[in-house]
């Protein structure tokens, strides 16, 4: 003669599984970089919402520091190198969340094409293959110190 689990069971153990289930989803997602880019959106999307309603503006982001600095042609390139960084492999969100947090227009920004011209860069097959920023990286360090991704 077996007792039938009581409803109280059959919900603790339906709430344990739940939970079991939830975090097994989480961690699976969380591996697959799938949770990282859906809260980089989230962010990019607030960002963007404060943006169009003028929330940035009104915001106490603006950064002195930074803006004095991204002033300096020095600063530009910088920036320039960061954002060509962040366009080569494709971090949309996090671009996004940048521009308007550091106050970014296209006219503070060098295009890969300058930027190489402005350092030298023969952009070969190799050096196509890498962001600008590795490509100065591996030249200064010379021919016998570049890393696994050399040019």
């Amino acid at each position: 003669f077996k007792i039938p689990p009581t409803q109280e069971f059959q919900s603790k153990m339906s709430a344990d599984e739940d939970t079991e289930l939830r975090d097994l989803v989480a961690q699976t997602l969380e591996k697959n970089g799938v949770l990282s880019k859906i809260r980089a959106e989230l962010r990019a999307s607030v960002f963007l919402a404060l943006e169009e309603n003028d929330g940035l503006k009104k915001c106490p982001l603006n950064n002195q520091e930074l803006k004095r600095f991204t002033n300096t042609n020095d600063g530009k390139v910088v920036l320039s190198l960061f954002k060509e960084f962040l366009q080569f492999y494709s971090l949309d969100y996090t671009l996004a969340v940048l521009e308007p947090e550091a106050n970014i227009t296209s006219a503070d920004v060098k295009s890969r094409e300058n930027l190489c011209r402005e350092f030298n860069v023969q952009e070969t097959g190799k050096e196509l293959q890498l962001p600008l920023i590795a490509v100065l990286l591996n030249q200064l360090r010379g021919p016998s110190k570049t890393s696994n991704h050399s040019v």
